[in-house]
């Protein structure tokens, strides 16, 4: 019989029947889909370049990850830098929420959002967090051949005298480390030229090459170019405490500029990624956050090991987004 042939009062119940029935086999795919998963490599999508903090981060995780899928399959790494992020968040969200794109998220892509956020084609709420592996916080470095400054004090003198005459370098406008080189210039009283990149590695080679003064990276992206063996020294720390691997180098805080900006590194999922998949996500962070062998490897290359679930790193998120967004409203940098 057709639906014609029924009173409205039935056709009422047929609808609702039809629709709790459309419901139930949504939930039953959606349930059947997460058992299944992963049946194909997972690909984590990353704004940074191979070799920067964000990439190495990424890779140690990937790397700890694999044991603890649910099915065997590989985690591939994709490199997509530009716009502190944004390129890599872009295509991501582009791709179906199925779980089998993720984004690797840094601070980078939270400040990006707050500078630019009416320009851009999408917002943080777009993403689900999972979780945050590490921290490692940003150096303020130098090429001790272009510029000899023994100490801070050494540094901030010349800067103060000479105003506008050095550059530093950052992972793009609107980044993270764009932000800190703001706030230290704001704190401090001196003025620097920013040069943007389009990740860690190409700033350190600028470094590296004598093209910019300084920069402002983390310990992850910076460290095998440190002396004694490398060219580049660090002069002060944007964290509460000494980096456990430079402990005769002083943060900002030990000389009286109040600047934590310790960068951390996350995992998230586009918005409308089945729950199930999400909960089996969080389940596999979770599981290689506490690795040892993860722990390890994140302490060697120069990472604080965090292992931090949704609700606090959501809550990173929301903290990093609004305070650029009060920093670069005070700069009158925000669109």
């Amino acid at each position: 019989m057709s639906i014609r042939g029924v009173s409205r009062n039935n056709r009422g119940k047929v609808c609702i029947v039809s629709g709790l029935a459309a419901l139930l086999f949504l939930l039953l795919g959606s349930r059947l889909q997460a058992q299944d998963y992963p049946v194909r490599p997972i690909t984590i999508n990353l704004g940074s370049t191979p070799g920067a903090a964000g990439g190495i981060s990424c890779q140690i995780f990937a790397e700890g990850a694999k044991k603890y899928l649910p099915k065997s399959q590989p985690i591939l790494l994709n490199y997509k830098p530009g716009a502190a992020s944004a390129v890599a968040a872009d295509f991501v969200l582009k791709q179906p929420a199925d779980g089998y794109n993720l984004l690797w998220v840094v601070q980078d892509l939270l400040v990006k959002l707050a500078k630019d956020g009416p320009q851009m084609s999408f917002k943080k709420e777009d993403f689900i967090p999972i979780g945050i592996i590490g921290a490692s916080p940003p150096l303020l470095t130098i090429n001790k051949q272009k510029r000899p400054f023994e100490k801070f004090e050494d540094f901030l003198d010349y800067a103060k005298k000479n105003p506008g005459t050095m550059s530093f370098g950052s992972v793009g406008l609107g980044s993270g480390t764009h932000l800190t080189g703001e706030i230290f210039q704001m704190l401090c009283g001196i003025k620097l030229n920013h040069v943007p990149f389009q990740g860690g590695a190409p700033v350190v080679t600028a470094l590296l090459g004598g093209h910019i003064d300084l920069c402002v990276l983390t310990a992850g992206s910076v460290r095998a170019n440190l002396e004694p063996a490398g060219d580049l020294r660090a002069l002060a720390v944007f964290a509460p405490e000494r980096f456990h691997e430079l402990s005769n180098v002083p943060t900002f805080m030990e000389k009286g500029y109040d600047i934590d900006r310790n960068n951390w590194y996350a995992l998230a999922a586009p918005r409308g990624t089945p729950k199930a998949i999400v909960d089996t996500l969080v389940t596999i962070f979770k599981r290689a956050g506490d690795d040892p062998e993860v722990k390890g490897a994140l302490m060697k290359a120069g990472y604080t090991p965090l292992n931090l679930g949704p609700e606090e790193t959501g809550k990173r998120f929301t903290r990093e987004y609004e305070f650029a967004q009060e920093i670069f409203k005070k700069l009158g940098m925000t669109q």
